[in-house]
């Protein structure tokens, strides 16, 4: 009959038989079953199991050791109880985390030897062969590694958050899902393009050859390491990742350039001041204000040839806001000023009659933004000299105005 506990510890003497510091018969003596079982009985109470260790939040975090095993519920959600994994997790002094190894060893019924121990199964006390009291001895030392601390106790290391209840806020202390983590790893390595399942693939693919089964992979996985060079440190699950733990990307949709950004409450303050485009045109008013000959006809048109360029740009965003459904501006959420409502929703067109002055207000309006834009340019391409004023205001409004009698498509 083959013990497994005899081939656990049969392996782990090699490594001290090759090292040759000690004799050899006291090696045999030390990886025996009476005397490293005894000794490692002694030890577990040193090692804590848990689901959610405190030290992956920082090394220093003492807090009570938590382990939960919650029930499945079609909920919907990633989280412990939904994911099917056996791993359970151990802190606690490294130099011990060999007793879990033994714990955790499988036997031929499927059941560790944790699990045994907490049965008082005949079959591990005869793998053991050693009588009732010992085995009873052992079986104490060892169940302490399941030892619950009744305190509850956090620290101010972990992170935290208060999180909403109907008596108010709850202050939760965030922990780590350690063996959630390692399942979600290691279906990650299994997906891998390099899995040894997917070899074939991998090789018709090198060679332009067809595959029928192919293979897929998942890029831009984040690394994200815990416990720099002493991974067991942090825990026993750590240790085995190499104290890391896969990450799946994780982002904000991007928005496309068809995306139209409707104004909640002033189209104007809406407008991105900081295209590139509009920081061009307004760099180059800024040169043409410089020049001192300012009245130079050539200058004054090339000036105003600007100044269209301006208006047409911020009336090229008006006029998609425009093609929006009928009463876009009516949802929940919109406050545009009544001004505004009737130049960019065609919900409010039959209203235009009762306001005959919103053409010029909106004209206003948009010299508002020219200047108040212009004037925050960044100081390193402008000068604070070159400030904009009322006289600059009543020349473009008016300016503005003259363009719209000439292109009445863009706010009628």
């Amino acid at each position: 009959m083959i013990n497994p506990i005899t081939n656990f510890l049969e392996g782990r003497k090699q490594k001290p038989l090759k090292e040759g510091k000690k004799d050899v018969l006291e090696i045999e003596s030390e990886y025996s079953i009476p005397v490293w079982v005894a000794n490692a009985a002694q030890r577990a109470k040193q090692l804590s199991l848990v689901s959610h260790p405190a030290k992956f939040s920082h090394p220093d975090a003492r807090t009570t050791p938590i382990f939960i095993k919650s029930e499945f519920k079609a909920d919907g959600l990633v989280r412990s109880g939904n994911v099917s994994t056996e791993l359970a997790d151990v802190v606690g002094n490294a130099a011990a985390l060999d007793v879990y190894a033994f714990l955790s060893l499988v036997l031929e019924d499927g059941q560790t030897v944790l699990e045994h121990f907490e049965q008082s199964t005949p079959v591990l006390k005869q793998l053991l062969k050693v009588d009732d009291e010992t085995f009873s001895n052992w079986r104490s030392g060892f169940l302490a590694v399941k030892s619950t601390d009744q305190s509850i106790k956090t620290d101010a290391n972990i992170k935290q958050v208060y999180f909403p209840t109907p008596e108010g806020y709850t202050l939760l202390s965030v922990l780590y899902p350690s063996a959630l983590i390692t399942e979600n790893k290691e279906r990650l390595r299994k997906f891998k393009a390099y899995a040894e399942d997917f070899k074939p693939a991998r090789e018709a693919r090198k060679k332009k050859h067809y595959h029928a089964a192919g293979y897929a992979d998942m890029p831009k996985l984040l690394i994200q390491k815990f416990g720099g060079t002493k991974p067991q440190n942090i825990s026993k699950l750590n240790s085995n990742n190499g104290g890391q733990a896969w990450l799946l990307p994780c982002f904000p949709p991007e928005i496309g350039t068809h995306y139209t950004r409707l104004p909640k409450n002033d189209f104007f303050k809406s407008l991105p001041s900081r295209n590139e485009n509009l920081q061009e045109l307004l760099k180059a008013l800024y040169r043409l204000f410089k020049i001192e000959d300012y009245t130079n006809k050539a200058i004054r048109q090339s000036r105003k040839k600007l100044m269209t360029q301006v208006f047409e740009w911020v009336l090229g965003f008006a006029m998609r806001i425009q093609e929006q459904p009928a009463g876009w501006s009516k949802a929940e959420g919109f406050d545009l000023p009544l001004t505004q409502r009737l130049w960019l929703d065609s919900a409010y067109q039959e209203q235009r009659d009762l306001s005959p002055n919103w053409q010029t207000e909106i004209a206003q309006q948009l010299s508002d933004w020219f200047i108040f834009t212009y004037n925050r340019l960044p100081k390193e391409s402008t000068a604070k000299d070159i400030h904009l004023g009322d006289e600059e205001y009543r020349a473009f409004t008016q300016e503005l105005l003259d363009f719209v009698a000439q292109h009445e498509e863009f706010i009628l």
